[in-house]
């Protein structure tokens, strides 16, 4: 597959098909009903499949992942790796309206435990995707939503070599591996904690053994004495095709936080326990400051990255600076990273950053000012239409609610 191509199949409009009924529910729940500690519902949204364009695939591993990478030359080799998903996916005719996704030829070549990372990459992927479309269908549209690692971020448990993770010591309680952090809709400062499991396999069949997993972990976290709202997925990555399992074990009586300038600095020390007993606004003010020193970390913006991170986010990163390039997008104006490879005589130029402004808050403003830049970027960003999108031929781009930008350019 040539760049051009690649380039296409990342730009097009496609989609992923996807289970998420009563009867997938009612089966994990008789599986599982002796571990269970509140109902299982199908995830709003999700059954039958959702839409999207793979580049947010590739924008969301390199985003979600990114504080598990460290600057040493084999980590930024391991991480910008996650560029051979550039030729992984394929266009197809499904008998949708939509275009359809497949694994390519050369998607099907990878074996062995290369195919096995992969498999599980492409869950994190999808499982972050498939996250954003549960919360916006699920009451909380146009507001800025984030993916938490609570491991890399927030526990000084594990320590992480090339984005994998290695234990430090262990615990006895199983636990999802994100946060899902969201702004309340009626209360502009104030914020709502979720829980996401992902999982990936390369076996159909395998799927709904790997969801009941995912549901188990998800009762590993507790927010102010209560289970939060949780998401559990599993996708297939197949070489006949893609799809995914996913369930909800929701909180109908799901709170909000306050989180402000004092509130966040008294974070700053958080450490993720297993204690039922732990400040929620505590935790979700941790959360709130590991989201925005993610996002400033994907963007290149260190100074913004020392100002927010948690401690032990901050100890355990390496980090280099690196030029920061300003930029206009479908979106608005960007500032971030921005990286060129030669591929058999073409050129991609590949960009990380973060809406300007958003930017901007990170760096000088106070908590309220990054919320309120983030809100509007939020709400700026659900009124884009899809042929602004889809206007440069020569490019693939993408962007989270929280004001993360993603580029993948060809140059001439």
């Amino acid at each position: 597959m040539d760049l051009d191509r690649a380039l296409a199949v990342m730009r097009t409009e496609t989609h992923i098909r996807g289970r998420s009924d009563h009867a997938l529910a009612l089966s994990l729940a008789k599986k599982q009903s002796s571990v269970m500690s509140k109902p299982l519902l199908p995830a709003s949204g999700l059954h039958g499949g959702v839409r999207f364009r793979p580049c947010e695939v590739l924008h969301l591993l390199s985003y979600v992942t990114r504080p598990r990478y460290q600057a040493d030359l084999h980590d930024v080799y391991v991480q910008w790796g996650l560029l051979r998903y550039l030729g992984f996916f394929d266009l197809e005719d499904s008998g949708y309206p939509l275009t359809g996704l497949s694994v390519s030829a050369a998607g099907r070549r990878i074996t062995g435990n290369q195919r096995r990372v992969t498999s599980e990459e492409m869950g994190i992927a999808f499982g972050a995707l498939l996250a954003l479309h549960w919360v916006g269908h699920s009451g909380a549209t146009n507001v800025p939503i984030s993916v938490v690692d609570i491991d890399a971020a927030l526990d000084d448990r594990y320590v992480y070599a090339a984005g994998a993770r290695q234990t430090v010591r262990k615990t006895g309680t199983l636990r999802p591996d994100y946060l899902l952090v969201v702004h309340d809709p009626s209360l502009r400062t104030r914020y709502r904690v979720r829980v996401l499991e992902c999982k990936g396999t390369k076996s159909r069949s395998y799927g709904p053994r790997q969801l009941a997993h995912a549901v188990e972990q998800l009762g590993g976290v507790t927010v102010g004495g209560r289970t939060p709202a949780g998401l559990a997925v599993s996708t297939i990555t197949s070489d006949d095709g893609l799809f995914y399992y996913a369930i909800d074990p929701p909180d109908e009586e799901e709170p909000s936080y306050e989180v402000t300038s004092g509130t966040i600095e008294d974070a700053h020390s958080f450490r993720f326990t297993n204690d039922a007993q732990m400040s929620p606004t505590r935790l979700v003010s941790a959360s709130v400051r590991t989201a925005w020193a993610t996002l400033a970390d994907f963007g290149g913006n260190l100074s913004a990255l020392d100002r927010w991170a948690p401690g032990i986010m901050r100890n355990r990163l390496t980090r280099q600076s690196r030029d920061r390039v300003t930029f206009e997008t479908p979106f608005g104006s960007a500032t971030g990273t921005s990286v060129t490879f030669s591929f058999d005589g073409a050129r991609l130029t590949v960009r990380h950053a973060i809406d300007t402004r958003v930017d901007e808050q990170l760096t000088r403003g106070e908590a309220e000012d990054v919320s309120e830049a983030q809100r509007s970027f939020a709400e700026r960003l659900s009124g884009v239409p899809d042929r602004d999108r889809e206007a440069n031929q020569r490019e693939a781009v993408s962007a989270t609610p929280d004001g993360s930008i993603f580029s993948l350019r060809r140059e001439d």
